[in-house]
């Protein structure tokens, strides 16, 4: 995983982001508030493929339980095999990232690339999410088509 030193990033994300390259939702989940939000717009064609047929809009989790149970799901589905922030921002409690990632879907083997577009809102401290918003898609050149 590579996120630089010099990158802007509060250390309960620093944190989450390494949880979620190792495939510990646990992690991840502690790094959210209660009452907190996490809305995931997901690339319509790798929801089917985690068996999300039917898929508008966002996917939400409410509070660290679900958004465990988020995670849970996903690296049920698939081993994370690369993490790369690519840059990060600060303003005042909102903190966004571009992330790129590699997976490994456990059912077939294959191997995708994606990026994800990431805004956290911190709590007044700064050490919880209280809400955070994600755009994630496949960046692998036809990854969904078959061979001839």
């Amino acid at each position: 995983m590579l996120i630089r030193p010099s990158l802007e990033i509060p250390a309960v994300l620093r944190r989450s982001l390494e949880a979620f390259r190792a495939g510990d939702p646990i992690t991840i989940a502690e790094a959210f508030e209660k009452g907190a939000r996490l809305a995931t717009q997901v690339d319509p064609k790798l929801a089917r493929g985690l068996g999300m047929v039917g898929l508008k809009g966002p996917i939400e989790a409410h509070g660290p339980i679900e958004i465990m149970k988020f995670f849970a799901l996903e690296f049920n589905a698939f081993d994370i095999t690369h993490l790369e922030v690519i840059h990060t921002m600060q303003v005042d409690r909102e903190v966004a990232a571009v992330c790129e990632w590699g997976i490994k879907m456990r059912g077939t083997g294959h191997e995708l690339a994606g990026r994800c577009h990431n805004i956290w809102t911190m709590d007044q401290a700064g050490r919880k999410v209280i809400d955070g918003r994600n755009v994630c898609k496949i960046i692998t050149p036809d990854w969904d088509r078959g061979i001839n």
